[in-house]
């Protein structure tokens, strides 16, 4: 094999810079460019999808909530229904009364009262029992599932006779609610 000149060596190592300058200018820094673009892409997604893990796991949460409040607020409109529907109110009131052997002289319901958030519909009412049963006719009432409350309730004794067991006279005002 013959040895190379100088100038062949210098051809030689002038085209092997200007391949490498060739390769680095139109393949390896495109190459890198591109490398980088796709690792800032990638990072960005894995952000995005942690984030909307994230929005899963606490729409799961909400949703959650959510079903424990709309079954409270279930619960909340038989206390506070939205309709007055008083004559099933009436009905149970007079059969609790019934129940506890309790006379009514006066059942009067009144005119609604409408307030910020609901109405009291009051109703008044004049009865006689023995004081056991009316305690207990009011127990009852404090257990319906709709909010009834108590106000002016007024006991004045009576003679029991014959005809008539009852040992006091009552007079006193419920006044239950309904949602606006």
């Amino acid at each position: 094999m013959r040895k190379l000149t100088k100038q062949e060596i210098g051809a030689i190592a002038i085209l092997f810079v200007a391949g490498l300058w060739a390769y680095w200018k139109y393949l390896y820094n495109p190459i890198k460019g591109e490398i980088a673009r796709l690792e800032q892409d990638l990072s960005e997604k894995q952000s995005k999808l942690e984030t909307t893990r994230q929005a899963a796991q606490e729409l799961e949460v909400l949703e959650a909530e959510f079903k424990v409040i709309e079954m409270e607020a279930k619960e909340m409109e038989k206390k506070l229904p939205k309709s007055k529907d008083l004559p099933k109110l009436i009905r149970d009131i007079t059969r609790t009364l019934e129940k506890h052997k309790i006379t009514v002289q006066n059942f009067t319901p009144s005119k609604e009262s409408p307030k910020t958030y609901f109405s009291e519909i009051p109703i008044s009412l004049q009865v006689s029992g023995n004081y056991h049963n009316l305690a207990n006719f009011l127990a009852d009432i404090g257990q319906y599932e709709r909010v009834i409350n108590t106000y002016d309730v007024n006991l004045t004794p009576k003679a029991a006779t014959k005809e008539s067991p009852d040992t006091i006279a009552v007079s006193l005002k419920l006044v239950t609610y309904m949602g606006r």
